[in-house]
C-alpha cells in the first residue's frame, strides 16, 4: 500500500488500528483510548494474554510524522520500552513497516515475568502477526492499493 495509506492506518484512528493488530487470544481493553495520534498522546490499555491474564500498559507517543512514530512505555510490565515504527516507501504502492524496540526487562519476579511474556521468539511472532493483520486490515478497508505491505520486525 502507499506510504500515506499505511501512515493513516496507524495514526488517524490509533485505537482501532491498535486493537486490530492484537494477536488472537489477546484482546485489548482501553482505559485511556487514543483516536488520532499526536506528539504527547497517551494510550493506556490492558492486554489480556490468553484472554485471562491482564497486562497493563501506558505508552506516550513522540516523533509522530509522515514517516512513523515512537511509543515509549511510561507504565507497564518491563523496566523500559521504546518502540520506533518507521514507514518506508518501496514504490508508489508498496511500503515497509520497520519496527525497532529498545527495552530492558528489569529484575526480580517482574523481570522474570517480562522475560517470559516478551522474549525474542514471542516478539518475532508478534511482528509476523502484525504484518499479516496490517495487510488484512488494509485489504478489508479497500485502501491497500492492491499490493502487499511489508513488515520488517526487529528487537
Amino acid at each position: 500500500a502507499p506510504a500515506e495509506v499505511v501512515r493513516a492506518f496507524h495514526q488517524d484512528d490509533a485505537k482501532t488500528a491498535f486493537a486490530s493488530l492484537a494477536p488472537p487470544g489477546t484482546p485489548v481493553t482501553f482505559q485511556i483510548p487514543m483516536q488520532g495520534m499526536s506528539n504527547g498522546a497517551v494510550l493506556k490499555f490492558t492486554m489480556w494474554l490468553g484472554c485471562c491474564i491482564p497486562v497493563q500498559w501506558t505508552a506516550e507517543h513522540s516523533e509522530v510524522g509522515p514517516n512513523g512514530f515512537v511509543d515509549t512505555m511510561t507504565e507497564g510490565p518491563v523496566a523500559s520500552w521504546a518502540h520506533t515504527h518507521r514507514f518506508v516507501a518501496e514504490g508508489p504502492d508498496r511500503t515497509a513497516v520497520e519496527d525497532s524496540i529498545v527495552y530492558e526487562y528489569g529484575g526480580g519476579l517482574r523481570g522474570l515475568a517480562a522475560r517470559l511474556m516478551f522474549n525474542t521468539a514471542a516478539l518475532r511472532m508478534l511482528f509476523l502477526w502484525r504484518g499479516f493483520a496490517t495487510k488484512r486490515a488494509l485489504e478489508r478497508s479497500g485502501m491497500d492499493g492492491k499490493t502487499e505491505p511489508l513488515l520488517r520486525g526487529g528487537t
